[in-house]
């Protein structure tokens, strides 16, 4: 009986080896899958965190487009291009496509559109806003300036303007126009081109109620047809008003719709001009652009400037 437990013994002893390996090898596998599920989630959740953070994680984003006429290609166009335009997150020309634009930067969109003037600039902005809110590429933005050819942006000080607006966003729709309408009831000034800001929620706004098929009371029609008819700056934000879209929700001389001299040599708007915080103005030709960019970016010294 002694000799047959011996031999049990003897023949077991292999097997309990093999089986603390194997409990060995099991807690290992364990630690490895858990270590390897906890590895996953984590990148997974980091990738999910990227596609999300593509449009929140950072609202200071700008994409710049600039409608411009087809002989202003070689010289106010040109000059866009190499002084603020190069600053923007992202720039694009809104122009017909010409021999003379082999430089710029086009949207394809609307290269085959019709020549810009100050009679269609303001349509033409609704159809590129409305353009850019469908295009999912052009989602990461968050806001779009609007510019003309003849336009001067202070980058600078125009993304501290969108740090300003931004606080006071709260998911609503937002604009800012600067005095385009204050010089019109003021003054009946009329402006087309000037620089305008737009939150993407303008964009949604617009793109969502600026739909022919969804035009279903008195209201919606008549907020279409302003659209439709509107040629100046101040006839826009009579529209965009019309969508419940809020306009200037801080100081509205921060972007001026006339050039420098304007406001100086006019005796009732001499006080509106200028700041060291202003974004914008109109600028007279492509000489004072190159000017402006010298002094403005890189010497940061608007307001010692003696116009």
């Amino acid at each position: 009986m002694l000799y047959y437990n011996r031999s049990w013994r003897r023949y077991l002893r292999p097997f309990s080896r093999v089986f603390y390996v194997f409990i060995l090898l099991f807690c290992i596998g364990i630690i490895w899958l858990i270590f390897t599920v906890y590895l996953f989630n984590r990148i997974n959740n980091h990738h999910v965190e990227q596609k999300i953070d593509i449009t929140t994680r950072n609202p200071s984003l700008i994409f710049c487009f600039v409608l411009t006429e087809n002989n202003r290609h070689l010289t106010s166009a040109r000059a866009i291009a190499y002084s603020w335009g190069k600053r923007c997150d992202r720039f694009y020309f809104v122009t017909r496509l010409l021999n003379t634009s082999i430089e710029l930067m086009t949207l394809e969109a609307f290269e085959n559109t019709t020549d810009i003037s100050p009679t269609t600039i303001t349509q033409e902005t609704l159809n590129v806003l409305l353009y850019l809110q469908q295009q999912y590429m052009f989602a990461p933005y968050h806001w779009f300036l609007r510019a003309s050819d003849e336009s001067f942006v202070i980058m600078p000080n125009l993304r501290r303007l969108i740090n300003q607006l931004n606080k006071y966003e709260n998911n609503r729709p937002l604009a800012y126009v600067g005095d385009v309408e204050e010089l019109y009831k003021k003054y009946q000034i009329v402006t087309s081109g000037s620089v305008m800001l737009f939150n993407r929620i303008t964009l949604d706004r617009l793109g969502r109620l600026y739909n022919l098929e969804n035009l279903q009371s008195k209201v919606d029609k008549e907020n279409e047809k302003c659209l439709n008819e509107m040629i100046y700056d101040h006839e826009f934000v009579k529209c965009m008003k019309q969508y419940e879209i809020i306009i200037n929700p801080i100081n509205n001389n921060l972007i001026l719709s006339q050039n420098l001299s304007f406001y100086k040599m006019d005796k009732r708007l001499k006080d509106t001009c200028c700041s060291s915080n202003t974004a914008a103005f109109r600028s007279s030709n492509e000489t004072d652009m190159y000017k402006f960019d010298f002094l403005y970016h890189r010497l940061d010294a608007l307001s010692n400037i003696d116009i």
